[in-house]
């Protein structure tokens, strides 16, 4: 893993793709996507004042909220991958990380926004980042921003899936990490379905936090070339993580 660029704001660098990472058609497994971004995201911000351990000293921590990714070419036959990271400020509550991708000779691959906010573990109540770290940037929305969509469980479902939660599913907090939701609802899907068509764009709403040996529900209305998954909590019902997929 080589690094490329690096600043206060944004960091960049090249990861290697290795052969677990991709599927049977020889793309980016849409969650080893996410866990390559998720690692940019935190080896931006770790030694920074607003870094895990530095918040975690404080009984703070930071929660993904959304996604949005556009794909100009999904990831597929690579060896390395380069991703861009930047810190996009925050407003008020909430705070933007800005995600791309590119081949090692420079075409872009995807463009993407998160949203996430800090959680005070001590009451679980939200800290209001603005006033607890002035010295962050305050976000300003520019030209070509990708835009947070807002999502809809459908009313009914095509197909459901059982899941147990493993102790691997576990992240450092002790909740399923966000990137097993997509393995879940990928896993819903007909092996046809996915080896014929191509993701074009994901869309992730994180709503509640999964513990170890709960059941999850995986449940995916399909509507042409677009995939609705809803993930729940089978004890109670609870809709823990909605997520649309965009197909060509």
């Amino acid at each position: 893993m080589q690094e490329i660029k690096g600043s206060f704001y944004t960091l960049e660098k090249t990861y290697p793709v290795s052969m677990s990472e991709q599927d049977m058609t020889y793309a980016l497994k849409p969650a080893a996507l996410l866990n390559l971004l998720q690692d940019m995201g935190a080896r931006n911000i770790d030694g920074t004042p607003f870094g895990r351990q530095e918040l975690l000293e404080q009984g703070l921590a930071w929660f993904l909220v959304r996604y949005r990714i556009e794909f100009d070419d999904y990831p597929s036959n690579l060896s390395e991958i380069k991703l861009r990271t930047e810190n996009r400020g925050t407003l008020r509550q909430t705070a933007y990380r800005e995600f791309q991708a590119y081949t090692i000779d420079g075409k872009r691959l995807l463009n993407s926004i998160t949203s996430w906010l800090m959680v005070d573990l001590n009451d679980k109540s939200l800290v209001n980042i603005e006033q607890k770290f002035p010295e962050i940037r305050r976000f300003e929305k520019r030209e070509n921003d990708v835009v947070l969509r807002k999502l809809k469980a459908p009313e009914t479902f095509d197909i459901e899936k059982l899941y147990h939660v493993r102790y691997d599913d576990l992240d450092m907090n002790g909740h399923v990490n966000n990137t097993v939701y997509m393995t879940w609802a990928m896993e819903a899907l007909p092996v046809e379905f996915k080896t014929s068509n191509k993701i074009a764009a994901i869309d992730i709403y994180y709503k509640h936090e999964v513990k170890y040996g709960e059941d999850i529900l995986s449940c995916v209305k399909i509507s042409d070339k677009i995939t609705e998954h809803v993930i729940k909590n089978s004890q109670n019902n609870e809709e823990v993580c909605l997520i649309k997929i965009e197909w060509n």
